[in-house]
C-alpha cells in the first residue's frame, strides 16, 4: 500500500496477500493500482476429481429442478 500511494510503484499485481483472504473493505480492493488475483494452487492431478465433484453437485442441482444447491455461481450483476 505505501510503495504503491507514494509513487514507488506504479502497479501490483497480488496474488498472494496478508491477510489472505483480503477481508471486505480492506484498502486494497479499492487501490486503483491493484491487481488481485484468486490465489490458487491445484495441481493437475487436483483438477479434475475437483471439477468432477463441482460438475456433479451442479448436474444434481439441476436436475433437482429447485435452484438451489448450485456451486461455483457466477453474478455478472454482483461483479463477480
Amino acid at each position: 500500500m505505501d510503495a504503491l500511494r507514494s509513487g514507488a510503484i506504479t502497479a501490483a499485481g497480488l496474488d498472494v496477500t496478508d491477510p489472505e483472504p483480503l477481508p471486505d473493505g480492506h484498502p486494497l480492493w479499492s487501490e486503483p493500482g491493484a491487481l488481485i488475483t484468486p490465489h490458487q494452487a491445484d495441481t493437475p492431478e487436483m483438477v479434475a476429481p475437483l471439477l468432477a465433484e463441482r460438475v456433479g453437485t451442479n448436474v444434481r442441482a439441476f436436475l433437482d429442478g429447485d435452484g438451489t444447491g448450485f456451486v461455483g455461481v457466477v453474478d455478472p450483476a454482483a461483479g463477480y
